[in-house]
């Protein structure tokens, strides 16, 4: 039996995540001047609930663009040419700022952990100590693995250093607590298609006095025209002005999204990710599977298990889409083969966590490798009828 149309399949996949209604009617809408005073307005909205998100008082910048193109502007004008920034790694993410870091002409010194387990805090303060950095990176969520990072108590450290903290939360933002001001992160970036729910192609970050200054203090202009951030400052305080055109639709639609998050209350968001989180784990393990992050530091955004040896995540998951409509993803760099990454965020319903963790028992089964129906759908819903 196939399902019966790629109209309805549910996407769990850990990013892009599913679009609400009212965002998708709002993306519906005829296209308007970038100079309306309809989107201007809402443009100013956008930026100042995303202000709210962040837990900053910093510029907002909402730009056309991927997660990467926050990493980019972080470093192309936050890092000039020879300077050196330590990267603090624990998954393929995390990996990924060295890339950015070396083609802007920066010194990259690494600071590497296993993947699935937490970044180490006393670690990275003696690293700190060691050297000059002119900024450090960190990942709040790596995707790749489902661990979580202690974001809060790195920014202990960085509030004593002159070094810059740079966070990248594309997938934890919206989905887990990031208070910019309060835990002295100087720059965050995060994308539109993850926890915030809403499609592709908004690039979301935000720079504090701290990062500003640097900024000024430049010897030289950053090498990049589109992510040169004194450019888009003026734009960012007053959406009236131009630079480039701006992504009319998917910037309203970002609008409503974040509408959305404000009317939930984002302690209460934070609350119901961990409510999934807890509640899938406890699925998962009915089905004799473990997480791959270390216990109690995995992501309330996502979930990661591990596939034993001698299953077949491919087949497991291709049953899940052509016969039960569900999408999840597969392992990621070294992890393929090895892991499969199931999405719960944005505006996902405890309906669509039931759907997936059904369609993975029934596959299962299929495959021989599975003969209680029902045991992780239950241990889930024990979860949730005790919350």
């Amino acid at each position: 039996m196939k399902a019966i149309s790629n109209e309805r399949e549910l996407l769990m996949i850990p990013g892009p995540t599913i679009v609400s209604p009212r965002v998708l009617r709002v993306l519906s809408k005829p296209v308007l001047s970038h100079v309306s005073d309809e989107f201007v307005e809402g443009y100013k909205e956008a930026l100042q609930l995303q202000k709210k998100i962040f837990g900053t008082e910093g510029t907002p910048f909402m730009l056309a663009g991927s997660g990467t193109l926050g990493m980019e502007a972080a470093i192309a004008n936050l890092l000039e040419k020879g300077e050196r920034a330590l990267c603090v790694e624990n998954g393929f993410f995390g990996e990924k700022w060295e890339e950015i870091v070396e083609a802007h002409g920066g010194v990259v010194d690494r600071l590497r952990f296993n993947w699935g387990e937490p970044v180490d805090v006393k670690q990275v303060e003696e690293k700190l100590q060691e050297k000059e950095y002119k900024l450090f990176t960190v990942e709040h969520v790596d995707t790749s693995t489902g661990i979580a990072n202690p974001i809060k108590e790195i920014g202990e450290i960085a509030k004593n250093t002159d070094t810059l903290y740079v966070v990248d939360s594309v997938c934890g933002l919206g989905g887990m607590p990031l208070k910019m001001d309060e835990w002295h992160i100087d720059f965050a970036l995060t994308g539109s298609q993850k926890a915030l729910g809403a499609p592709p192609g908004i690039s979301l970050f935000c720079l504090n006095e701290k990062a500003w200054k640097a900024v000024d203090k430049r010897t030289t202009e950053p090498g990049d025209y589109y992510v040169n951030l004194k450019r888009w400052r003026p734009i960012m305080e007053n959406p009236k002005g131009y630079f480039a055109t701006p992504a009319t639709g998917l910037v309203l639609g970002m609008l409503e999204a974040l509408r959305i998050i404000d009317e939930e209350g984002l302690e209460n968001r934070w609350k119901r990710h961990e409510a999934y989180s807890k509640a899938f784990t406890a699925g998962i393990s009915a089905l004799g599977l473990e997480n791959f992050p270390a216990k109690g530091h995995e992501a309330h955004t996502l979930t990661v298990p591990r596939i034993p040896e001698g299953w077949d995540d491919a087949k497991m998951r291709s049953i899940m889409r052509n016969k039960y409509g569900v999408i999840i993803a597969g392992g990621l760099g070294k992890l393929a083969g090895k892991t499969v990454r199931i999405g719960h965020m944005g505006n996902d319903t405890i309906n669509d966590l039931v759907a997936t963790l059904a369609s993975m028992e029934c596959s299962l089964a299929e495959m021989g490798l599975h003969d209680d129906l029902g045991k992780a759908v239950g241990a889930m819903m024990k979860v949730f009828s005790r919350l």
